[in-house]
């Protein structure tokens, strides 16, 4: 199941730690995948920004998708849409 996700700022509490995140096209066509540990997540401006401490920042734009969610059965799990395609944020 899924849950609308309205407020974005959840990402701020996220800190020491790993993230999966997966790019797909057409539905189910993964195009690119990142993974990397990082320091702590600052939200702004329709962005995620991984400060990853001395390694530097990595920018994560989320304003091309228009809905966000979080499933339900795993909440370190998020995904953005944007019609058929996605973003899967992941927090193993």
């Amino acid at each position: 199941m899924e849950k609308q996700l309205s407020d974005l700022s959840i990402f701020e509490s996220y800190c020491n730690r790993q993230v999966i995140l997966n790019y797909y096209q057409d539905e189910d066509f993964l195009w690119k995948r990142d993974g990397f540990d990082f320091e702590s997540i600052q939200f702004g401006s329709e962005q995620l920004l991984f400060l990853k401490g001395n390694d530097g920042t990595i920018l994560v734009p989320i304003y091309e998708y228009k809905t966000a969610v979080i499933n339900t059965q795993f909440p370190n799990f998020f995904i953005f849409r944007n019609g058929a395609d996605r973003l899967e944020i992941y927090f193993p």
